[in-house]
């Protein structure tokens, strides 16, 4: 019998994954196509080991099939004004290219990167909304009841539930 190249549910192909938190972004809306082709193009490079090592450099973005150097320029700016791709590593000439890293992979630091790995954003896209626990509950439940402390000075106290009544007591 031939022996599987995969496992069992296994894809025999390589994908990169894209959250749909950014996908329903407004930012990422609003994104020029140059800069959604770039950000398809530098997740391409990711290796799995790679992040925050990604290369948007016009040397690089060549063999991608990047045909202008303005258009990648535009493309690389609209892509960092976006909160998840963080510039890791700032180009210097002659020979250090820029980095770039996405927020939704754990970054892969690098000595020679620019940032601390405490300052990269990692999962800064995501919208945590706390619900209020109070939403669809009748407020009019509410009651008041009047407590004394130690020294005899009254004070209000809110307390939620039933009313309750007191109890009468027989002499």
């Amino acid at each position: 019998m031939a022996q599987r190249d995969h496992r069992k549910g296994a894809l025999p192909f390589a994908f990169v994954p894209i959250p749909k938190d950014v996908l329903t972004m407004p930012e990422f809306r609003a994104m020029p196509t140059s800069a959604k082709a770039l950000m398809l193009d530098l997740m391409e490079q990711y290796t799995g080991k790679n992040n925050g090592r990604l290369c948007p450099s016009w040397e690089c973005m060549q063999r991608y099939g990047w045909a202008s150097r303005g258009t990648l320029i535009r493309a690389k700016v609209a892509l960092l004004d976006r909160p998840f791709a963080v510039l890791t590593r700032k180009g210097h000439a002659p020979r250090t290219a820029e980095w770039i890293g996405f927020t939704w992979w754990k970054l892969d630091y690098e000595k020679s990167m620019d940032i601390e790995p405490r300052d990269f954003a990692h999962l800064n896209f995501m919208r945590l909304t706390v619900a209020d626990p109070n939403t669809g509950r009748d407020q009019s439940k509410k009651r008041e009841v009047w407590s004394q402390n130690r020294t005899d000075n009254t004070r209000k106290v809110i307390l939620r539930g039933p009313k309750t009544v007191p109890m009468e007591v027989d002499e």
